[in-house]
């Protein structure tokens, strides 16, 4: 199951005493309807809810202008989030908020269809909201600009009734007409004293300045940026934060690389942040790519079709997907309102983002379907066909039942699964045939498409996904945003499939460390009390992935990587505080452990120089007592050294423990070392000697091969009055192997 965490969100520091949002009418009453009598539930949301809002702007203020950034895993509830943030804002007397609501007609939508929903808009007499989607032109038709107008005045007239005060809950696609029309209405009002919340949903996508990077590039060449360049959308976005005098511009993500790396300058780049934590129905990443094996299936390279491998007849791991799928559809409405029966059972089919790909697999799927269920439903039962679909059935079955022990017994799935297969929709999603689902009409679905099942579309009751479709370019962001399958399937998660080819499973299972990650130092930095721009920009990240999109930087990154070879300190001399902290840390240290060491196996011809002691030291304990505390500030170090740590932080936290060894050099006696422009010249003394029978192998091979190995060496710089100096080497096996993605601070 996945684990959850639990987080106790803390406010920024410089906002807690400006002002205390009050949970009022409409908050409470969405978040009765959506949890009932789930009081656990619902007290997580207020809480986690009330700290975003305390962050933004008072409404009782004049002005603001602050940028949030809101994350959340992916299909773990956000919408929610943002939906109760949108209720306490109307509680707390914010007149507008507006929801950048996606790149797709579809996608907004969705966003208006469920904010209507879930606050009950124009329900009742006394309405509290004016809800608008992507307002008009003011110039071809006023009455948006008028309505809008209409309200800020009932704000603005100190003896208005507050039934009269309506919030403006404005929809928009992130488009540039749509954009554009919405900023020249607002251009023609009077905003002062107008508090506005401005949501940017999916907020990594598409609001960024996509062409950053091009002005990174001019300036690098010493071209003079008399204007910067803009991307269309990321400039109606800033325009819009331009003209609000009092707004607060949160971005909610599940994805937030992009926001993170970008310039701490820019307009979007946030300066506080907070964390969601999923409800405890939640399966992710974890559950679904590390701890429950049964779930992520292979397809063979040889049955993805593309360009290289053209096949007429669809292929067997396309076949046996479909059959788990209708047999879970089947337990699925036999089950009716029981326990783990979600509203709908759906199936995702999810190749490349070529319509001519998925006409291949809706011809497929439609195929399958339709042999089986005319045979199913129209032949004898003696007919060698239908024996050897009930036969093959029944395998799949048998993969079900093990993880999914409720279902019923095959004999009673036979008899209505011919009906399931009939009554299951397949329908086709992309720019050609249209991206909306009416999940009423029916309880199954197969869905086939691309593109426009990725990024923020919800697929009901998504049980089954198949997705052969390359890894692309790689990008972190858009590999995780693919991950539809994740969601509130804690109940039903036996029944669960995802049909991936290997690159992808190692790389989803890859995104979970990253993503891990991510969140870990999120929220340490938070508990620092620090701004968020005084956070340094380094993560976890697999060298298979890059980070983002490359045009929304306007920076170079650094990758670091470990794994089969050595980290030296270069410099570990450049300040008197320094040399002593370590030299009080190391002592500290070997007082510790003392009688863990012993000397080490070795010729017996050895030189004083090449004899050591060494200690198994648990790799934890090595980290807090040792690595942990060593300082070492020099630029070539310090980035590296801080990654290192990085990493076996999160080996440690992630794997169960286990032991290091520990080198005291020359027994902790000083050697002699050269510096050449003030670095160490060669730290390890090497293989005596050089041909023959060797008495000493060098340094470089004093380690145990499979285990983290820290030597520390007690240095004099020859020609200095450096002396004493505590350094060390590290080895990190090749099994530890991890890449770290950086930034340093603008």
């Amino acid at each position: 199951m996945s684990k959850t965490e639990k987080i106790n969100i803390m406010s920024n520091p410089s906002n807690d005493d400006n002002w205390t949002p009050e949970y009022g009418e409409e908050s409470e009453k969405l978040l009765t309807k959506i949890f009932g009598d789930d009081a656990d539930a619902k007290e997580k949301v207020k809480e986690e809810t009330y700290h975003i809002m305390k962050l933004c702007g008072n409404p009782n203020e004049e002005t603001n202008n602050d940028t949030g950034l809101v994350f959340g895993y992916v299909q773990s509830g956000k919408t929610l989030s943002f939906t109760t943030l949108t209720a306490l804002a109307r509680d707390n007397n914010y007149q507008i908020v507006i929801v950048l609501a996606g790149i797709s007609t579809n996608l907004v939508n969705q966003s208006f269809n469920r904010l209507q929903n879930d606050l009950d808009i124009n329900q009742g007499f006394h309405r509290k909201w004016v809800m608008l989607n992507n307002p008009k032109d003011p110039i071809r038709n006023p009455q948006d600009k008028n309505t809008i107008q209409r309200e800020l005045q009932n704000w603005k007239k100190s003896d208005t009734p507050d039934d009269f005060k309506k919030t403006l809950l404005i929809t928009v696609m992130k488009n540039t007409s749509h954009l554009k029309n919405l900023l020249s209405v607002l251009k023609k009002l009077d905003l002062s004293k107008v508090p506005t919340l401005i949501i940017d949903d999916e907020g990594d996508q598409a609001s960024m300045n996509t062409r950053a990077s091009s002005n990174a590039r001019r300036e690098r060449n010493g071209e003079v940026l008399t204007e910067i360049q803009m991307s269309t959308i990321y400039r109606r976005i800033r325009d819009l934060k331009s003209i609000l005098p009092h707004h607060t511009f949160i971005q909610y993500t599940a994805t937030p690389q992009a926001p993170l790396f970008i310039n701490i300058l820019d307009n979007l780049s946030p300066n506080f942040i907070q964390l969601l934590t999923p409800g405890e129905k939640y399966t992710g990443g974890r559950a679904f790519c590390q701890e429950n094996h049964f779930i992520v299936r292979n397809i063979p390279y040889s049955e993805i079709y593309n360009d290289d491998n053209v096949f007429e007849e669809a292929p067997e791991t396309l076949k046996e997907a479909m059959r788990i799928f209708f047999l879970s559809v089947t337990s699925g409405r036999l089950l009716g309102a029981k326990k783990g029966n979600p509203k709908n059972r759906s199936m995702m089919v999810h190749p490349s983002r070529l319509v001519e790909e998925h006409d291949t697999y809706y011809y497929w799927v439609m195929h399958i379907k339709s042999l089986w269920e005319k045979v199913l439903l129209e032949r004898d039962d003696n007919d060698e066909t239908k024996q050897q679909i009930i036969s093959e059935f029944k395998e799949a079955y048998k993969d079900l039942k093990t993880n999914a022990p409720e279902i019923q017994s095959f004999e009673v799935l036979l008899e209505t699964l011919g009906h399931n297969i009939s009554n299951t929709a397949v329908e086709q999603l992309n720019s050609r045939a249209g991206s909306s689902v009416d999940w009423n009409s029916n309880y199954s679905f197969i869905l086939v498409g691309g593109q426009a099942m990725d990024r923020g579309f919800t697929v009901e009751g998504l049980t089954i996904t198949y997705m052969p479709r390359s890894m692309g370019v790689g990008n972190a962001d858009t590999i995780q945003q693919r991950a539809r399958f994740f969601g509130y399937k804690k109940e039903f998660l036996g029944h669960c499939r995802v049909y991936l080819d290997a690159e992808n499973i190692h790389l989803f299972s890859e995104y979970v460390n990253h993503e891990e990650d991510i969140r870990k130092k999120l929220f340490e930095h938070k508990l620092s009390g620090q701004h968020l721009n005084e956070m340094e920009r380094r993560f976890v990240l697999n060298e298979m992935f890059r980070l983002t999109r490359t045009n929304v930087l306007s920076e170079d990154l650094t990758r670091t990587t470990f794994g089969n070879k050595w980290v030296r300190i270069r410099a570990p001399h450049d300040s008197e505080i320094i040399i002593e902290n370590n030299r009080k840390v190391f002592n500290t240290f070997a007082e510790k452990y003392k009688l863990a060491f012993s000397e080490d196996d070795g010729h017996k011809d050895r030189t004083d120089e090449q004899k050591h002691l060494v200690a198994k030291i648990p790799l934890k304990e090595l980290f807090q007592d040792l690595l942990n505390e060593l300082k070492f500030t020099r630029q070539t170090d310090s980035t590296t050294y801080t990654n290192l740590k990085s990493v076996i932080d999160l080996y440690t936290d992630e794997f169960p423990p286990e032991d290091s060894f520990v080198y005291l050099i020359a027994k902790g006696n000083p050697r002699t070392r050269r510096l050449k422009k003030d670095e160490i010249q060669q730290l390890f003394q090497g293989k005596n000697p050089r041909t023959g029978e060797i008495i000493y192998p060098g340094d470089e091979k004093i380690k145990s091969e499979d285990s983290v190995t820290v030597q520390v060496h007690n240095l004099d710089f020859r020609d200095t009055e450096h002396e004493n100096i505590i350094t060390i080497a590290v080895w990190v096996p090749a099994r530890l192997s991890q890449s770290l993605i950086s930034k340093i601070n603008d």
